[in-house]
């Protein structure tokens, strides 16, 4: 009996072991470099990677971006999601560019119903024929393509939108050198349980240079939306033209290993020397290129020499398990 007892054991001890050899040579492999190893102030970084499972291309995984100075302070935030399959096509009514042409793009045209350019509700993506008022014409195309397209994928926690706004939080197309607006992020939780969140986002010129970022870590409630609202002072030497926010979500900051929670979500303003109170539309931005990932950024004039970081995390979810991966890469940046 005792023999038997032991056989057993030894047999479950067997089992484990294969089973666990098995997971783990469930490999999500991420690669993170630079085009250089050492820059001047003045050049552009280029970053890029690639996600291989098992060593083939993914399907539907996100990786997130997070460059820290040579005093370990952030300067950008991105997140990248990567997919085997062609974008969706561009779809007539699609306001909010998710593929699919549903109640939420109809809820776009409301808001605005009857506004025209110059107005504070007027909303360019919900002026579909571009005439400069937000009317029946415009209402009428969403409802002739209402239900086409592909229903978005639903992420645990999701980026709504973002824009920058005034001090009573009206969005505005332009922003003036030197002036105060404030960067709003909504959110939403699509489950039923509190989920940790690190909210972010990042402010690009029209010259690629990060001139700001900012984060706000907290235990999301379900539902929403919600908001995360930062003051923003656009640089006096920020180059003009048109600047753009990346808001992302991530369980923790890439730094930490965290991961993304879902693709990031961008929009554009103006940055001029007179100020207006136009509304700035709020698209979403995808990444794809057959498991590659790249992003870019200009060194300004005022950024700090040293060591810099480049922190990259993935995220890939199987069908069965979910895998995880981090890598990170060093650069220099000195005086021309």
């Amino acid at each position: 009996m005792r023999k038997k007892i032991i056989y057993v054991y030894i047999l479950t001890i067997t089992i484990l072991l294969i089973n666990l050899s098995q997971v783990h040579a469930l490999d999500l492999t991420l690669t993170i470099q630079t085009d250089k190893e050492n820059y001047l102030i003045g050049e552009t970084v280029k970053i890029f990677g690639q996600v291989l499972f098992d060593g083939q291309k993914v399907n539907e995984s996100l990786v997130g971006i997070q460059v820290n100075n040579p005093d370990n302070n952030p300067v950008l935030y991105r997140t990248y999601f990567i997919y085997e399959v062609e974008l969706p096509p561009v779809i007539e009514g699609d306001l909010n560019g998710d593929g699919y042409v549903d109640i939420f793009d109809a809820v776009k045209i409301a808001l605005a119903f009857g506004s025209e350019y110059g107005d504070p509700n007027y909303d360019l993506t919900a002026d579909i024929n571009k005439d400069g008022i937000v009317d029946i014409f415009d209402m009428v195309v969403v409802g002739i393509h209402f239900g086409e397209g592909t229903p978005p994928h639903t992420w645990r926690i999701e980026i709504i939108d973002t824009f920058i706004a005034d001090y009573y939080g009206r969005p505005v197309a332009q922003a003036k050198r030197g002036s105060l607006y404030f960067i709003w992020v909504r959110f939403k939780n699509n489950q039923q349980n509190y989920i940790k969140a690190n909210i972010t986002y990042t402010v690009y010129d029209s010259e690629g240079n990060p001139l700001y970022s900012d984060r706000v870590a907290q235990s999301v409630p379900p539902g929403g939306p919600h908001e995360f609202v930062s003051a923003f002072t656009v640089p006096t030497d920020a180059a003009l033209g048109t600047a753009k926010i990346y808001a992302n979500a991530y369980s923790n900051l890439p730094q930490d290993k965290g991961y993304p929670h879902c693709p990031e979500k961008s929009s554009s303003f103006e940055i001029t020397s007179s100020s207006t109170s136009q509304q700035a539309s709020s698209v979403i931005t995808v990444q794809q290129n057959e498991s590659n990932y790249q992003t870019s950024f200009h060194l300004k004039t005022d950024m700090k020499t040293g060591t810099y970081t480049a922190h990259a995390t993935a995220f890939y979810h199987t069908g069965v398990i979910i895998l995880l991966s981090y890598n990170s890469t060093s650069f220099t940046v000195s005086s021309p």
